[in-house]
């Protein structure tokens, strides 16, 4: 019947095996993982099961002693290599070039001291001795020498990790500097979760690119569509009236200037600046379209923020759908409060309205608005027909 010592050990043993095959599982089957981190987990993992498999093989033959001297130098020959393991993952975390790195060559130093000293003592008998009844083992004195250069190395490790930890989120700092500290099965859990952190935290990265690129592959999408006819205008306005060519030119420029800046912008802005944006472009449009345009403004609130180039295209949206020479004179409202879900901007026309199932640029811009709304700030964009004609475009931005 086994004690209660066997007993732990053995589960300990069988945890930490079900552990580490689970780790390598998973490091096989996570896909985007990092090909170097797949490769170390996969390594890494192996070992720790290889160590524990030799200790659950000498339980089965505990009373041979050849076995038990087997078993023992394997597992200790592979306790070896966990110290340069961290030393590297450390490394490559920190992004130093491994070759060249004092820490990294200090660290197989000292491991193939300790191999060498491992494999010197087993063979003349000086590491330790097992009797013929396994129970009386003597360490001998390259036992010892062993175990001091492992010391040294323990030390090294834990010195490159404090002076790199700022090349390291808390909790892999926390897991590696408990690592040496921790009984063996939770030792493994605890690089387990060190695994699935960096994967998590890869993904949220990749995601988070991802949405950069979707954001400026969004702006870049929103051309101005007046550019053509803007200069076309200030051609013939050349020779009719310079003065008001002038102005356009003027005003033309300007709106390019805010344009280029917004686009070059990847976070958000002041809505203040927006709104400079859209005046600019709006002064073209009341130029070119004089009698035909005209443009109120209803600002009572301005201390929030919005992605870039927001407010501009849907005013532009409403007067490329609206001016018509056939038509009435379209009139836009801009307004800006704060409501009770957080700030709230409403474009009005009176024009003769859209629909949102229309495929033509405007209103793949006014998607692309309402994408980085949500994913840059948590908006909202709300596209409804107005009482006696028209469009009402509201956002909400939560505050």
């Amino acid at each position: 019947m086994m004690d209660w010592s066997t007993v732990f050990n053995l589960t300990s043993i069988l945890t930490t095996l079900l552990i580490g095959f689970i780790a390598i599982v998973v490091a096989l089957v996570l896909r985007d993982i990092e090909k170097w981190w797949r490769r170390y987990c996969i390594v890494f993992f192996s070992v720790i099961v290889a160590r524990n498999l030799f200790d659950l093989f000498d339980y089965f033959f505990l009373n041979i002693t050849t076995v038990e001297t087997i078993c023992g130098f394997l597992n200790t020959l592979l306790a070896t290599i966990i110290n340069p393991l961290l030393a590297l993952y450390i490394l490559h975390r920190s992004s130093e070039n491994i070759r060249r790195s004092l820490y990294w060559k200090l660290s197989l130093i000292l491991w193939g001291l300790q191999t060498t000293l491992l494999i010197f003592g087993t063979l003349t008998g000086t590491f330790y001795t097992i009797s013929e009844s396994i129970e009386d083992i003597r360490f001998g004195f390259t036992f010892y020498a062993y175990l001091m250069v492992g010391a040294v190395a323990l030390a090294v490790n834990l010195i490159a990790l404090i002076r790199r930890r700022k090349h390291l989120s808390k909790p892999q700092f926390f897991i590696i500097l408990l690592y040496y500290f921790v009984p063996n099965s939770i030792m493994v859990l605890l690089m387990e979760l060190m695994m699935l952190l960096d994967q998590g935290k890869r993904y949220l990265t990749q995601k988070e690119e991802l949405s950069r690129q979707k954001v400026s592959n969004a702006v870049l999408q929103m051309r101005p569509h007046f550019i053509y006819n803007t200069m076309t205008s200030i051609y013939y306005l050349i020779e009719q009236d310079s003065a008001k060519a002038q102005q356009v030119t003027r005003d033309f420029t300007n709106y390019l200037r805010k344009n280029f800046t917004a686009i070059a912008k990847e976070g958000t802005v002041p809505f203040a600046e927006e709104l400079e944006h859209t005046e600019a472009y709006l002064s073209v449009e009341l130029a070119r379209f004089e009698g035909k345009l005209f443009v109120d403004y209803d600002i009572s609130y301005m201390s929030f923020r919005l992605p870039p180039l927001v407010l501009q295209p849907i005013v532009e949206n409403a007067v490329k759908h609206g001016v018509d020479p056939d038509l009435d004179p379209l009139y836009i409202t801009v307004s800006a409060c704060e409501g009770k879900h957080g700030a709230e901007i409403t474009v009005t026309d009176n024009g003769p309205g859209f629909g949102e199932q229309d495929n033509d640029e405007p209103h793949i811009a006014l998607q692309n608005i309402r994408e980085r709304l949500e994913m840059m700030c948590k908006g909202t964009l709300e596209i409804s027909d107005r009482d006696g004609g028209g469009t009402v475009v509201k956002i909400t931005i939560p505050q």
